[in-house]
């Protein structure tokens, strides 16, 4: 049921998405709806703690199975690649495409977005650490890759080409080699 919630907010985005729209596409009963989840905001809420968690699973595997150095930066950024070009991926992040509709006009909504930055630092920064650096150069590196890869989300939602898509990893692995 949650799989499809997070369908039909990720298709339709929250603003668009109606309690009829999630009664259909649940098949559960606007009552029962609402007696599980509470409203249309706690619901929402839950699908995108969800959401983060899946993300940061899928990153934190990502980083795990990544080789040392900076070839392990490369391996993440040819696997992200491969989603967003190829895969689901394909129309962003959920949680950066609702930021850009609800920022400023859903209480509470901030703190997702601080939460997934923090989460997103976090799984990142023992693979940039792998490159070598400082601890302050580490922590500036993983500021830099992880704003560009919430940028890449949001050119990816926006339609980017594949081509385009392409240029922006080849920057960053290029970026990349000069942490060596």
């Amino acid at each position: 049921m949650l799989d499809r919630a997070t369908e039909v907010f990720w298709a339709q985005g929250y603003a668009q998405t109606s309690i009829a729209d999630l009664v259909e596409a649940t098949g559960v009963h606007k009552p029962s709806l609402y007696r599980t989840f509470g409203s249309k905001d706690e619901l929402f809420a839950l699908v995108l703690r969800r959401y983060v968690a899946t993300r940061m699973g899928m990153f934190a595997e990502r980083v795990e199975s990544s080789a040392p150095g900076t070839e392990g930066i490369r391996q993440f950024l040819r696997a992200m690649r491969d989603d967003l070009v190829d895969g689901d991926a394909r129309r962003g992040c959920l949680l950066v495409a609702s930021s850009t509709e609800l920022h400023g006009t859903t209480p509470g909504f901030e703190d997702f977005g601080a939460i997934y930055r923090d989460a997103i630092r976090d799984v990142l920064r023992p693979l940039v650490a792998r490159a070598g650096g400082s601890t302050a150069e580490v922590d500036r590196r993983t500021n830099v890759f992880a704003t560009w890869l919430l940028g890449l989300d949001v050119t990816t939602r926006g339609g980017a080409s594949s081509q385009e898509l392409d240029e922006a990893i080849d920057a960053m692995e290029r970026l990349v080699d000069a942490w060596r």
